[in-house]
């Protein structure tokens, strides 16, 4: 089993919104995945990324590979947090992704 680390798009048409998620290679894109460590959303005016650091880092070292656009948008979330000065300042102090931020116009329905 090839464990991935990508992304799983959810939010409605023309308003998206990632879940950055470890799954089985062999699922599809939106399919079941083994844990969410992180999410991203490209639509306000500065995209909003938020990944749990130590999971992710957790789960490479046990032989996850992540997709070029995870790669992307962890290297862009470790650089804002040092920009900010705090190592994991996109995540809780308990390591866990921030939740996910209430989106308008899109009902609870996924």
């Amino acid at each position: 089993m090839g464990v991935v680390i990508r992304l799983q798009r959810a939010g409605a048409r023309n308003r998206p919104f990632f879940r950055v998620v470890v799954a089985d290679s062999r699922r599809s894109r939106d399919g079941a995945f083994i844990e969410k460590v992180g999410y991203y959303d490209p639509l306000p005016a500065k995209d909003v990324i938020a990944i749990d650091h130590p999971r992710v880092e957790e789960w490479i070292k046990n032989g996850a590979i992540p997709s070029v656009s995870v790669r992307q948008l962890i290297k862009r979330s470790k650089q804002r947090a040092q920009l900010a000065g705090t190592e994991g300042a996109a995540a809780q102090p308990s390591g866990e992704p921030a939740a996910e931020p209430p989106r308008e116009g899109v009902s609870g329905a996924e």
